[in-house]
């Protein structure tokens, strides 16, 4: 059985196009991931470059390495999963 995670980075490889622009992002991700945040963290080079790309002045998100960032920020919710875990025995 796949995590949460998991199934989360997969439901938004299905729902995300493969490049579109870093301003959409609020509005294709349902806020949960936010352009503001995001552009924080560039600024800091927190997020590779490489999940970037520009076209003019816009900036585009290349979301596989995207998603592929982000995975690492997330964590599962250890209540959750110790509920599951009693109830799968």
């Amino acid at each position: 059985m796949s995590s949460s995670i998991d199934q989360t980075i997969l439901e938004f490889q299905q729902a995300l196009p493969a490049v579109f622009r870093g301003t959409e992002l609020d509005r294709l991700t349902g806020k949960a991931i936010r352009w503001r945040s995001i552009q924080n963290l560039r600024s800091k080079r927190i997020i590779p470059p490489e999940c970037f790309i520009y076209s003019g002045s816009k900036v585009l998100v290349r979301r596989d390495l995207f998603l592929k960032w982000w995975r690492g920020t997330l964590r599962e919710n250890t209540v959750a999963a110790k509920r599951r875990a009693r109830h799968d025995v």
